[in-house]
């Protein structure tokens, strides 16, 4: 009877298919502890092709070789199938639970715990989730051959398609890894720049180079806030309160204060000296937004009433002092919208004119540039532009995979269950 049947006792059952995964995972802990994380460099191209053609030749020749042997069958089974996709999806959540670095954040950074050297602060790159990933693969490696070894209906075709796409793009994905470039490049307005650095800080020379033609930031509307003149947080502490510009003669209530909006500069000068502080408009770079405010509260004998501003990086901020313990003030306004407009050249003689925003990138020939950042420290003035730009080349082999599993999604609907 099976209740009385031993592990390792054929037929395998769930049973043996979790000693095996866990096995593995634990194979891949055990090696983390001396080795550390994987470094995706040192697996860059031709290592990288040479592991998976060594991968896919090690299956084909396990199928054709070994057809009877009890072991390539069983990893073809829903009995190893599962118990593997369960473990993985383990470490999948913990993945998402846990907070991750990259290969370069200095081990410092991380936090000092047995967890950090099991490799769960940089999940991917651990030795257990590589292990696990590749006896996935092989998992799947094994039952496409076992299914192509027949002659099968045309309704197979789905079947094919899932299993094949997901078996290309996991494979891309790890391999890919090794050969993945990323650079950040700063390019002033109006100059051209090609040499970019890496996340370990080394200048490199590309064969691409951006001009920056114009960079422009939007803003939204400055906002109104009480703080705490002593701790500068903004009050009340259990849910701040703020006010966004709407337009002069609004009023609206913080903390207990009723607050008129009076006059409005988008564009001022501040000068102030020990006694007098005067807002004047400056249109021009380096001006402050202003607001001239009115406060009143029942404990106030007199409405406050004075300057509030964000200032700039070239004017101080302006805080008005309610009472001892307390001010409004203007926080920093939240950046709407940043974009570079910029010429792209390549040392292959392509040259593009493009817009490039957050989350919408350039893309020409094997690049992806990523508006990435600009020089905060003057704001809105910024005449500085930082861009990402990453270089895949394994890229369009994941998408070929992501684009199969798609179409077999497709076939399944399409041709619908058997009758």
């Amino acid at each position: 009877m099976n209740n009385s049947r031993k592990i390792w006792e054929k037929p395998w059952d769930y049973t043996e298919g979790f000693i095996v995964a866990g096995g593995i995972a634990l194979a891949g802990t055990l090696l983390q502890f001396p080795l550390g994380n994987i470094n995706p460099v040192d697996f860059g191209s031709p290592v990288n092709i040479i592991i998976g053609a060594l991968f896919v030749a090690g299956l084909l020749c396990c199928h054709f070789l070994l057809k009877g042997n009890y072991i390539v069958g069983w990893l073809s089974s829903v009995r190893s199938t599962l118990p593997a996709l369960l473990v993985m999806l383990l470490f999948i959540v913990i993945l998402g639970l846990t907070p991750q670095f990259t290969i370069y954040e200095p081990q410092e950074h991380l936090p000092g715990n047995i967890f950090s050297r099991m490799g769960w602060y940089r999940m991917t790159t651990s030795w257990t989730f590589v292990f696990l990933c590749f006896y996935m693969l092989t998992i799947l490696g094994f039952t496409l051959l076992k299914k192509a070894r027949k002659l099968q209906s045309w309704r197979r075709l789905g079947f094919y398609l899932n299993h094949l796409g997901l078996f290309i793009a996991l494979l891309g994905g790890l391999l890919g890894s090794g050969d993945l470039q990323r650079f950040t490049m700063t390019v002033a307005e109006g100059n051209t720049e090609w040499r970019a650095q890496d996340a370990s800080g080394n200048i490199r020379e590309l064969p691409v180079a951006i001009e920056l033609d114009t960079f422009k930031i939007e803003e939204y509307p400055p906002k109104l806030v009480v703080i705490d003149n002593r701790t500068g947080k903004i009050l009340p502490e259990n849910r701040p309160e703020s006010y966004m510009f709407e337009a002069i003669g609004k009023t609206t209530q913080l903390n207990g204060n009723t607050i008129e909006l009076l006059e409005y500069i988008p564009q001022a000068a501040i000068v102030r000296d020990s006694v007098f502080t005067n807002v004047v408009p400056m249109p021009m770079d380096g001006a402050a937004t202003a607001l001239k405010v009115r406060v009143t509260n029942p404990s106030l004998k007199e409405p406050v009433e004075g300057w509030v501003s964000n200032g700039s990086y070239m004017f101080p901020y302006q805080v008005l002092y309610i009472d001892e313990a307390t001010s409004v003030a203007m926080p920093v306004q939240e950046v709407k919208k940043y974009t570079s407009q910029v010429t792209v050249f390549t040392k292959a003689g392509h040259t593009e004119k493009a817009g490039i925003e957050v989350n919408k990138p350039l893309s020409m020939e094997d690049w992806i540039i990523y508006q990435y950042s600009y020089d905060e420290s003057m704001g809105k003035y910024s005449k500085t532009s930082v861009f990402e730009l990453v270089r895949d080349p394994w890229l369009k082999v994941v998408y070929t995979g992501i684009f199969m599993l798609l179409a077999g999604a497709l076939f399944l609907f399409i041709a619908g269950p058997r009758k």
